[in-house]
């Protein structure tokens, strides 16, 4: 009978602290982020000016969005743009070449231009 008694007491008991617990209101606070890039850059225009290399680019970065800007006074009517001419095809990391074209397609020799990659 003593044994009986001693369990169940123990079972309130421990009911009792769950409920005691679950009710604690839950305080302010701040949560703080911190860290770094791990992956390096991939992009690279060794050849010449009017090629962007991407080698050894993790295959997360893959199906980046690349935009490019004129650094002339004035835009051009012809917008530049970039095309994708070379590409290593499926694997942790790829290669893939672009060319800075015009609107008409042909490769663009000269200017200046700002090409930015998002990657997601």
């Amino acid at each position: 009978m003593n044994v009986h008694r001693v369990a169940v007491l123990t079972g309130l008991l421990g009911l009792w602290a769950s409920t005691c617990g679950a009710a604690q209101t839950v305080g302010q606070g701040t949560i703080r982020f911190s860290g770094a890039i791990v992956e390096s850059g991939c992009a690279t225009n060794a050849r010449s000016g009017s090629v962007m290399e991407l080698r050894g680019c993790a295959q997360s970065s893959r199906g980046s969005r690349i935009e490019v800007r004129s650094v002339a006074p004035v835009a051009s009517v012809d917008a530049p743009h970039v095309r994708l001419v070379a590409d290593s095809g499926e694997g942790r990391y790829y290669d893939q070449r672009y060319v800075l074209v015009d609107s008409a397609g042909k490769l663009i020799q000269s200017g200046n231009y700002v090409i930015t990659m998002t990657s997601p």
